[in-house]
């Protein structure tokens, strides 16, 4: 559009009359007219503008691209986070199955005399620690899925 105010312009136009007054010959008139219009002032004026309007266009699409690019980044990161923190789940499950079992054992030997209390104690502290670490895992695991689905638009 911008381009277009700058080209020549032509115009062509056609005009005809045709009178009858009482009684009189009846008269036709005709007339064709042109007009051509050159804009010499604002040629300078309009390279620059076009020239600027180009480079902003390039601009827009660089920035398209670049935007594109940090986003499929930004999809990846989410689904590398979701995956890892699944993992971190996965293996705080396994690991207070095994301070459950740890504690099973420990429980038998003190109930058979067989370990002192502050054994025990440990065992039941190893487990707490382990319940923790699962929930936080798990708060961690929900969070990073959230955050992978909100990124990838669902």
């Amino acid at each position: 559009m911008k381009r277009g105010e700058y080209l020549p312009q032509i115009g062509v136009g056609l005009s005809c009359v045709y009178m009858k007054l009482d009684e009189a010959d009846d008269r036709t008139f005709g007339m064709i007219f042109g007009s051509v219009s050159v804009p010499l002032s604002d040629w300078w004026e309009g390279c620059h503008e076009l020239e600027e309007r180009s480079i902003k266009e390039e601009i827009a699409q660089n920035n398209f691209k670049n935007n594109s690019q940090l986003l499929v980044l930004q999809m990846e990161k989410a689904w590398q986070d979701f995956n890892d923190a699944y993992k971190e789940y996965q293996l705080s499950e396994e690991s207070k199955a095994q301070a459950e079992e740890n504690l099973k054992v420990n429980q038998d030997s003190y109930d058979n005399v067989l370990i002192a209390l502050s054994d025990l104690l440990e065992a039941q502290a190893l487990l707490q620690q382990s319940e923790n670490q699962l929930t936080d895992a798990k708060a961690n695991y929900l969070i990073k899925k959230t955050n992978y689905l909100q990124v990838t638009g669902r």
